[in-house]
């Protein structure tokens, strides 16, 4: 049967007025249109639905029962589609963000809290894992968009660049004599260096910049978590080499002093998505927040975090130390701080 919910209605408000000319009005359309759809309703249900005089129309025994069926089927239609709108609602509220855990720690929390005053009762997922595992994420449609640190080649994802990240070293106690303000690759390679693991982009940046050199990049130590690192530098276990952005987690960690490498590589940082398909109203507004965070972190964190646009950027000068997280953003904010030597 060709019956769509519409004839239904259409025999349901004529069911009740008995009037085909009250009942077109009502439902905004002309009188030859409801008999024309009517008659194909009869026709394809094989049975006479009214009988029609020249002063009345009234419904037929079998139409009279049809009409109960029919009020049963609409009433269903109806309650599924509110509980379909309701389930459509909630999943539009649905947002999944891949991201590598460091760089979740520091732009995806501001994000978060924009999202939770624009939307009401979002529902977010931030998927932080390795870099690669965030792309494999996107391309399974288990996240709206990442955050990458690596353009991906995959045909079907498109990558918008935001900034570049210099590599920072990391020294405390005994190795902070070891360790000038302004470092060069080859200089490194006499120090215990700690770093992240393979999977990571820290990784896989450092190693390709001593492989341009023809050397092969051999860290005393590899780990996975950020936190870790912290902690064996702490310990002066060795030095370790991160990104910037990497090392903002631990800004509070006292008697640490961070020291550029100033031939170092710069580590891309981008927003990765799906070549096809429309993203969701909050994923387009989560990424206008991620842009309107990294454009914060470019201001207060000039020298260190690279706009694209500027290509190589200007060298920071001098050596940071974070005594206190409060003290320590706000000397990241000084210019004349950031020329000095040692630390405050």
């Amino acid at each position: 049967m060709n019956i769509s919910p519409k004839h239904l209605r259409m025999f349901l408000a004529l069911s009740e007025s008995l009037n085909f000319s009250k009942t077109a009005e009502q439902l905004f359309m002309t009188q030859p249109s409801l008999s024309k759809a009517i008659q194909d309703l009869e026709a394809a249900l094989g049975l006479p639905l009214f009988e029609r005089t020249t002063r009345s129309v009234r419904l037929t025994p079998g139409g009279a029962r049809m009409a109960t069926l029919a009020r049963s089927i609409v009433g269903e239609f109806d309650t599924g589609l509110r509980r379909m709108q309701s389930s459509a609602e909630r999943e539009a509220l649905q947002l999944a963000i891949a991201c590598w855990p460091s760089l979740a720690h520091v732009v995806l929390p501001g994000v978060c809290a924009a999202i939770e005053r624009r939307f009401r009762a979002p529902q977010v997922t931030i998927h932080d894992c390795a870099n690669s595992a965030c792309i494999q994420r996107l391309l399974h449609h288990q996240a709206d968009f990442a955050l990458a640190s690596v353009a991906p080649s995959h045909p079907d994802l498109a990558y918008e660049e935001l900034l570049r990240d210099r590599f920072v070293l990391l020294a405390c106690g005994k190795w902070r004599q070891q360790v000038a303000a302004r470092m060069r690759l080859d200089e490194l390679l006499a120090l215990p260096l700690i770093t992240l693991t393979d999977a990571s982009t820290a990784m896989r940046y450092m190693s390709a910049a001593y492989l341009q050199r023809g050397i092969e990049y051999r860290p005393k130590m590899q780990v996975d978590q950020v936190a870790t690192v912290a902690g064996l530098v702490k310990k002066e276990v060795g030095v370790a080499v991160l990104p910037y952005l990497g090392v903002m987690p631990i800004f509070g960690m006292r008697g640490v002093q961070m020291s550029e490498i100033v031939d170092g590589p710069l580590r891309s940082v981008g927003i990765v998505t799906r070549r096809l398909g429309n993203p969701t109203s909050v994923a387009l507004a989560a990424m206008e927040e991620v842009r309107a965070t990294t454009q914060d972190l470019l201001v207060r964190h000039a020298g260190w975090i690279i706009p694209v646009a500027s290509g190589q950027g200007g060298p920071k000068q001098g050596q940071v130390e974070f005594p206190d997280a409060d003290h320590a953003h706000a000397r990241r904010q000084t210019p004349s701080a950031r020329a000095r030597p040692t630390g405050w």
